[in-house]
């Protein structure tokens, strides 16, 4: 075992709805704000009050996600006072629901285009920043519905334990847009009334708010070093998946989350001062909530507080969890405990949640932030003031076991270990569920159930207990699209509350938990390179001791790739899962198997990595030693260096599963004997570029 950095929280920036900056912030959350018509488009017949924009927010609209996260960088790297090659060595996280929703009319492909056709990505803020501020660190983008930033802190805690980078920005960006409003409209999840007033008897909803918060983190190691002042400690988080239903949130699901965020900051129930609770003020989530509050921390009556924001600040979709941590750190550094604003009569069936006073300081101990999101998605972080000592255990080999590959006709096996049945069955999950699924969940359904089929039960189990990382580039987007075409023909009544539960980016993931039961953290990466980015952090999860097992891949359907290029490379339906474990106890004498031996990521960027560029990373990974295997996709074709360069080409990568099909063929290579390791580099316009390192990997006794 070895001690992996402690996590600190040196800057907060934010835009909220109350205006710019932290005090701004800080103070809004004591007095609320009454909600007006949104700027952009008419509310009219949807029956709220309105909703919570930022204010006085200037320059082209469709620069406004951009706009809202530049700002709020800028603050949080001048409270850290983070500059230089400090700065620039820096690595990003962004998590959003809503970005390129903004633009409606062009991102659902009913207008001409008429701006970069970046401003319609939810990667695109995140391209933006790394742009403007230099940063060279690990990047990535994620969107888990409203569990995002929550999870994008996870992401970055993960990052810095590992020695990856030595500070991250953890960022979200959420705008309002007609879509999303109408989305939760039709779900009957909007208050009618002026505010949210979470655990009351009679809450009935959210108001829908925009926003953007960022906050640094960086290894106590370096702040102590440039003699920064931490303002709080990341001690732990935890994640899982409810497995129960696409909408309506479970609370064992949330237990779970709860107690491993506690366990991961060796943290007991009665070290907690405060729970910054989700309470969204839906009748099932605030219930759901207090009922998890009850089982991890006793039924009560609970000596832990529980306070929650989103009275006062509306619900910031993806935002929400960072902006509740902001609140949190706040609290903590301020000594105050955020209100409960428009409380009213709490609910006697949340009796488990002791809601606060007015004017009270803040409890002694460690503070809880939670936040879940559609599909059942769940994350926790442990936020305190003392030093906090995480052990990781000594590596093992990372093994890829087994892949299920599905498509439209069918689905097949690919099978590297001897232990791996490719005989076996398919697993074809629970009965059907509701709302059924759509192709591209069809399709991520039944590539986990191949690759579940062919393991051993205890492997399997493993599994679904360590969940499913995947990457999408479009999503499931032609359900927005839908929604967008029923409100300009039919008005808000003709918004099916079916298509908004399918339209998140993490519903195939979150829909395949629910089919096959898995249990364990469920993630959804976007770009062209997040089906590797999900194979990669899969890895360190197995090798860094959190899982025993777990699920990785990428799905996509063409419906969802709402503008096409002109001639641009034809998408496929289809997903791709891989099982990753150690190789440790399975691996029978003499047996090949294949590991994932290292891995480099390069900064999201507006283009695709260069060979140069590819060569550079590739010593970093390599050394002088170069695998006689190197393939790229998605590199650049054409000029000097490519022709000198050994890398070979396999094109264009268009959707998330396309990046996997030269792992695929890279680990086949080795398992067949053909090689020893392979080098494998994704590269595309928005995204992250990622090599990864194969080896054989050869038998011992099991």
């Amino acid at each position: 075992m070895t001690d992996a950095p402690a996590v600190v929280i040196t800057g907060l920036g934010c835009v909220s709805p109350f205006g710019r900056g932290l005090d701004v912030f800080w103070k809004g959350l004591f007095t609320g704000r009454e909600p007006l018509a949104p700027t952009g488009f008419s509310a009219a017949g949807m029956r709220v009050a309105g909703v919570l924009e930022v204010p006085d927010q200037d320059g082209p609209p469709e620069e406004r996600p951009v706009h809202l996260l530049t700002t709020s960088a800028r603050d949080a790297v001048e409270q850290a006072a983070l500059r230089g090659p400090r700065l620039r060595r820096s690595g990003l996280v962004l998590a959003s629901t809503s970005a390129g929703w903004h633009l409606p009319g062009q991102a659902f492909g009913s207008e001409p285009l008429t701006c970069d056709e970046g401003l319609l990505r939810k990667e695109w803020p995140a391209v933006a920043l790394v742009e403007e501020l230099g940063l060279t660190g690990p990047c990535a983008v994620l969107s888990s519905a409203c569990a995002s930033s929550t999870g994008a802190l996870a992401w970055a805690t993960e990052r810095i334990r590992a020695g990856e980078a030595e500070v991250m920005l953890v960022a979200a960006v959420d705008v309002v847009t007609e879509v999303v409003l109408a989305g939760f409209r039709s779900m009957r999840l909007l208050t009618r009334s002026s505010a949210a007033r979470p655990f009351a008897v009679d809450r009935d909803g959210f108001v829908l708010a925009e926003g953007s918060v960022v906050a640094v983190l960086e290894s106590a190691g370096h702040a102590a070093r440039r003699g920064a002042l931490p303002r709080a400690v990341l001690a732990g988080w935890g994640a899982s998946s409810d497995a129960g239903h696409l909408t309506t949130p479970a609370a064992e699901g949330i237990a779970r989350s709860m107690r491993a965020a506690l366990t991961d900051a060796d943290c007991r129930p009665e070290d907690v001062g405060i729970l910054h609770a989700h309470a969204t003020a839906s009748a099932a989530n605030d219930l759901a909530e207090a009922r998890a509050v009850a089982q991890v921390f006793g039924p009560g009556p609970p000596g832990m507080l529980t306070t929650a924001v989103k009275g006062a600040i509306g619900h910031t979709e993806g935002a929400a969890g960072l902006f509740t941590f902001a609140a949190a750190v706040e609290g903590l550094v301020r000594d105050h405990v955020p209100p409960v604003l428009s409380g009213g009569v709490q609910d006697p069936a949340t009796v488990a949640v002791r809601l606060p006073s007015a004017h009270q300081p803040y409890p002694a101990g460690s503070a809880l932030v939670h936040a879940s999101g559609f599909g059942g998605a769940n994350c926790t972080v442990v936020v305190n003031q003392r030093p906090a000592r995480h052990k990781t255990p000594d590596p093992v080999p990372i093994q890829v076991v087994a892949a299920g590959l599905a498509y439209p006709e069918g689905a097949a096996t690919l099978g590297w270990h001897p232990a791996f049945d490719r005989a076996a069955t398919p697993l074809a999950g629970s009965p059907p569920v509701t709302p059924p699924p759509d192709r591209v969940c069809r399709l991520l359904t039944d590539a986990v159930g191949a690759v579940l089929g062919g393991l051993a039960e205890e492997q399997r189990e493993h599994c679904l207990a360590g969940g499913l990382l995947m990457g999408t580039e479009f999503g499931s987007q032609h359900h927005h699209a839908r929604m967008y075409a029923a409100l300009r023909t039919r008005g808000v009544r003709g918004v099916e509350p079916l298509d908004f539960a399918l339209s998140t980016f993490n519903t195939p993931a979150a829909m395949t938990s629910v089919v096959h039961g898995i249990t364990g953290r469920t993630e959804t990466y976007l770009g062209a390179s997040g089906s590797v980015e999900a194979l990669v952090s899969g890895v360190q999860s197995v090798a860094s001791g959190q899982v025993s097992a777990i699920l990785v891949g990428g799905c996509e359907a063409p419906e969802n790739r709402l503008r096409v290029p002109p001639g641009s490379a034809p998408l496929s339906a289809a997903a791709t899962v891989l099982a990753l474990a150690p190789a440790d106890a399975v691996l029978p004498t003499g047996a090949t198997a294949v590991e994932v031996a290292g891995f480099s990521r390069l900064p999201i960027a507006a283009r695709p990595a260069s060979v140069v560029a590819l060569d550079h990373a590739l010593d970093g990974l390599c050394g002088r030693r170069r695998p006689a295997v190197l393939l790229a996709s998605g590199c650049p074709g054409s000029g000097r260096d490519t022709a000198a360069s050994s890398w070979v080409l396999t094109g264009p990568v268009v959707g998330a599963v396309a990046s996997l099909d030269a792992h695929l063929a890279a680990i086949g290579k080795i398992a067949d004997g053909d090689a020893e390791e392979a080098v494998v580099a994704v590269t595309g316009p928005y995204c992250s570029t990622i090599l990864v390192h194969y080896r054989a990997l050869t038998g011992w006794p099991s």
